[in-house]
């Protein structure tokens, strides 16, 4: 039995968490806990008003007695769940969510929360039939169709993941992420034309981190240019500025007077790209211009398709001459040469480097560091085994130099062999012979060709196999790099 003094604390509680003051609903509910420890209620709406007051470690406990005292109790299990996975305990968030589905199939949140869960942990099958579940229970949700497509993303489908990104734009026209999601998949399946509006709706997420808004200069609208100032400026990563800058080319063939704002450690490398008439570092003030636009929705905005990318053919950043030259007496010309570039910014792109033992075992191989800052805690112990040779003076001016010292060894390279990081978009645009190994499921931009890519004839690509790891995506890159030695003609000497 429970008393008025309990009810008056349940009810001010509900009345306190309704009214926007969960801090206070705490307290009144650890006030009806305090007379009745053992009531499920009780417990059930502090672990709730702790969790929404920003209190989640408190709330845990709370809600874990709470589940003791009913262990079928719905909502206990999906709030407990949902918990959970913010505290990173995905496993048992998972057991609870489809305790919960057991006993009360018809809960549309749950089964799409379990989808999420599912997709965290790398099991995409499982979360689509997650999502399929959820959008039987609630077919109308453009949140549970949109995640739906990217767990067939995940699993290699995407034409079908299309299908759903569409729907999803259709029940929810004016969702920026449903939009992005939709351009990089039809992005990916070289459905250009379509994709690429679609994708500029990055500008319009809210956490996009590279939105540019300059007062009184308007985006350009794929307008003629001639006689006009274009204000292109960066976004996303250093690989993304190395990629795209060839569009520079393409605006100045139409006439345009080109500014193009950059990362300032990308300055001095960005001097001998064609199309530039000016570089301005972030930060500095902008000059005066008729129209700006991001640099990566350049290839729609141009109108670009997969068989008409510039650049792709031929190299457009080239190395300072001196250094190249400074360089190669350093390198010396023996054996064959190959820089390696392991780690980068994401951690499903980046390989350990002990999966380069096949490569690095390969007879008349020098391999070569070029990995920068990341990653390099790793050739303390594998240096010396592999025959790494590293360069520790190379890239000391991180302000406006990055990249100089490096392209310049790449230069006097036979082979760069390198994960999906800025360092292949730097040995593809400066033409260079590169090798690029690819996760199960690749980045949009490189598509889904198994081998060749759009952007860098120079370039081939390893994709990993779905169940395999990176070992043998280097053992199939160490047999092609023996194939390249034995076609390689040796310059007569003397």
């Amino acid at each position: 039995m429970v008393d008025d003094a309990f009810r008056m604390a349940i009810n001010a509680g509900v009345q306190a968490h309704a009214g926007g003051r969960p801090d206070l609903a705490a307290a009144h509910f650890a006030h009806a806990v305090k007379i009745a420890p053992d009531h499920p209620v009780a417990l059930f709406n502090l672990g709730i008003a702790l969790e929404d007051a920003g209190q989640g470690d408190a709330a845990l406990p709370v809600l874990e007695e709470a589940l003791r005292r009913r262990p079928d109790h719905a909502h206990t299990l999906f709030r407990l769940g949902s918990l959970l996975v913010l505290k990173g305990g995905l496993e048992r968030a998972t057991a609870l969510l489809m305790r919960l589905l057991e006993g009360q199939p018809d809960y549309p949140d749950a089964a799409f929360r379990l989808g999420n869960v599912q997709m965290a942990l790398g099991r995409y099958d499982a979360a689509a039939a997650a999502y399929r579940r959820a959008l039987v229970l609630a077919p109308d949700a453009g949140s549970v169709t949109n995640n739906l497509a990217g767990a067939l993303r995940r699993q290699g489908r995407a034409v079908e993941a299309a299908r759903l990104y569409k729907r999803a734009v259709r029940l929810a026209p004016d969702f920026a992420d449903y939009h992005k999601n939709l351009g990089a998949c039809l992005i990916s399946l070289g459905q250009w034309e379509e994709g690429w509006p679609h994708y500029d709706w990055r500008h319009r997420q809210a956490a996009w981190g590279w939105r540019r808004d300059i007062p009184g200069v308007p985006r350009w609208d794929g307008s003629p240019l001639a006689g006009r100032t274009i204000l292109v400026h960066f976004e996303q990563g250093l690989g993304d500025t190395l990629q795209f800058i060839r569009y520079l080319s393409v605006l100045k063939n139409q006439g345009a007077r080109t500014l193009f704002e950059c990362q300032p450690t990308m300055r001095d490398i960005l001097r001998g790209v064609a199309g530039i008439d000016q570089l301005v570092c972030h930060g500095e003030p902008l000059p005066q211009a008729d129209c700006h636009a991001p640099l990566m929705s350049l290839p729609g905005l141009c109108g670009s398709s997969p068989q008409s990318v510039p650049g792709a053919k031929e190299p457009y950043l080239h190395p300072d001459a001196d250094r190249v030259a400074a360089w190669g007496r350093r390198i010396a010309r023996d054996g064959f040469k190959v820089g390696i570039n392991w780690q980068a910014a994401g951690d499903e792109r980046s390989i350990p480097l002990g999966a380069f033992a096949p490569l690095a075992a390969v007879p008349g191989i020098r391999l070569f560091n070029l990995q920068q800052k990341v990653g390099l805690d790793q050739l303390q112990a594998l240096a010396g085994p592999f025959g790494i040779t590293c360069f520790p003076d190379a890239e000391q001016d991180q302000t406006h130099g990055s990249f100089m010292d490096t392209a310049a060894i790449i230069a006097n390279l036979d082979l760069v062999v390198s994960c999906d990081s800025a360092m292949i978009h730097l040995a593809g645009a400066m033409g260079k012979p590169a090798f690029l190994a690819l996760p199960w499921l690749a980045d949009w931009r490189w598509l889904t060709h198994p081998d060749r890519t759009v952007w860098y004839d120079g370039i081939r690509m390893f994709r990993c196999e779905r169940e395999s790891g990176w070992d043998g995506v280097l053992r199939r890159i160490a047999q092609s790099t023996i194939d390249l030695i034995n076609l390689k003609v040796i310059p007569c000497q003397g």
